[in-house]
């Protein structure tokens, strides 16, 4: 088995780990490999580069990974996901890209992280964009590789549906916010995604590809991390699988990027992780890192559906117009995406219309663990949503506001009675036994003091006990971000080449 040789490897092509490539090999003396476990395809995909409409076809490829988790509450199954293709989460995702809020970073700080403060972090997230709307903003960046663009403005004629909700939340007494990735977004407005002439801008388009062609960077796709080769605390060699032959490499930098769900089963694997779980699994221990897997959080979002009093078109993938509600006016965040679905046809009956409540907050803790010792099984997720009574009241808000929302105001022009829940449900329990996720796993690797039972990383996002492994994706979240976490994970791989080139 040959021995490649390099400054640093990073495993996984994802938000975080293409954005880290592309940014570390920026020096020509930095030699890095990039190795992904999906397919790196070029050109990308229909379904893969425009993705809005062809959801189900996304679920239906190669490209999703599925894990089922279970409801509490009634047994029931849901899934949470990722993407095994380059780009990892960026090339699957919905593609909107709202920004972490302050109070996501100073819940980091909280957590004994003082450098993942907002105005220590804020010139990473302009740097990352070119935001096309606030491109003169002291908060927004006009250069990066990221493009932003929201699909409306508050001074121009809107859809009849997206003004009606406006105007409805409004007299309701929230405010319009036109935009709502500054640092304490609350209200009605358009939300940002990252595409370009309708085309997806993933980590892929957006890092990876202006990157390519560089002799100091290797990129290796379609190739399975088996395992980390470790003595004492140095991780002495990457070892993987690419057409059923064995392969290693080796750095003085290793960084796992394999996401939330990946990245504790690779540590584990490797002897890296809680002594009661590899003991189970007769896996060796090398470090005795109680949190590797534990902390893991995702957002639980429910749907109340209503008969339709007209049929409108409206794009459910990125909602045009969306909602960050607060459930208790005292909070300092707020803590739902609120937005309307696009309309249901069941031959000819009356529409049915959609209006999603995205509990973007988790009082309760998961965990991933492993099913067995094979590097190809998907780890198990334990993903306890829904069940805390902080989120549980949070939520019967949530769907109160919406019921009112819908039925007064000029919103009875398009919405009906209530079809789901049904009139004799109780509304918690419809939450409980249909509540999905929003597929933002993170926290499972989690950023902290070593003093924290819980940490795996510290701030400079080495782990904990060894002197030449680093984790930089959505698993080093303390806390998760009230946004969808696609521009907070780039975040993380951008920063960590910055800890990179500075040598810290």
């Amino acid at each position: 088995m040959a021995q490649e040789i390099f400054d640093v490897i990073i495993i996984g092509g994802g938000s975080a780990g293409c954005a880290a490539a592309a940014r570390l090999t920026e020096d020509p003396a930095c030699k890095v490999l990039l190795i992904e476990a999906g397919p790196d395809p070029q050109p990308l995909p229909d379904i893969v580069a425009a993705g809005r409409r062809d959801v189900n076809l996304l679920l239906e490829s190669d490209y999703i990974l599925m894990y089922p988790s279970e409801r509490k509450v009634d047994g029931s199954t849901f899934y949470e996901l990722s993407g095994r293709i380059m780009g990892g989460g960026s090339s699957v995702n919905a593609m909107a890209a709202p920004r972490p809020t302050r109070l996501d970073f100073e819940n980091w700080v909280a957590h004994g992280n003082p450098s993942w403060s907002y105005e220590e972090c804020l010139p990473i997230l302009r740097r990352m964009e070119s935001d096309q709307d606030f491109p003169d903003s002291p908060i927004h960046g006009s250069s990066g590789p990221i493009y932003i663009k929201r699909p409306w403005t508050f001074d121009q004629p809107l859809d009849e549906p997206v003004q009606a909700f406006i105007e409805r939340v409004t007299a309701m007494g929230l405010p319009i916010c036109p935009d709502l990735n500054g640092p304490d977004p609350f209200g009605v407005g358009p939300s940002a995604s990252n595409i370009k002439n309708g085309a997806r801008q993933s980590t892929t388009v957006a890092y990876l590809d202006p990157a390519r062609g560089r002799p100091n960077l290797t990129i290796v796709a379609d190739a399975l991390v088996t395992g980390l080769k470790i003595s004492g605390k140095h991780v002495d060699a990457v070892q993987y699988v690419r057409e059923g032959q064995s392969h290693s490499a080796t750095a003085d930098r290793v960084v796992l990027s394999a996401g939330a769900l990946h990245s504790p089963q690779i540590l584990m694997l490797s002897g890296i992780g809680p002594e009661a779980e590899l003991n189970r699994l007769g896996i060796p221990v090398v470090n005795n890192l109680a949190g590797v897997g534990e902390n893991h959080q995702d957002h639980a979002k429910i749907t109340m559906t209503f008969e339709g009093q007209t049929g409108y078109q409206t794009d459910w993938i990125i909602p045009r117009a969306r909602l960050v509600y607060k459930s208790d006016p005292s909070l300092s965040c707020g803590n739902f995406h609120i937005g309307a679905g696009a309309p249901i046809q069941v031959g000819s009956l009356k529409p049915m219309l959609p209006v999603g409540a995205n509990l973007v907050q988790q009082t309760n803790r998961g965990r991933v663990t492993l099913q067995n010792r094979d590097p190809a099984e998907l780890p198990n997720v334990h993903s306890p949503m829904l069940e805390d009574p902080v989120d549980i009241a949070a939520m019967r808000n949530a769907m109160e506001f919406i019921m009112e929302m819908t039925h007064s105001g000029g919103m009875e022009q398009f919405y009906g009675p209530l079809i789901q829940p049904a009139p004799s449900d109780d509304w918690i329990t419809f939450a409980q036994s249909t509540m999905d996720s929003y597929h933002h796993s993170s926290g499972t690797c989690m950023m902290a003091p070593a003093s924290n039972p819980r940490a795996v990383v510290d701030e400079r996002l080495r782990v904990h006990g060894m002197d030449n492994l680093w984790v930089a994706d959505a698993s080093i979240f303390p806390t998760i971000p009230h946004v969808n976490t696609n521009l907070t994970a780039i975040m993380v791989g951008e920063r960590l080449s910055d800890f990179f080139k500075e040598g810290k």
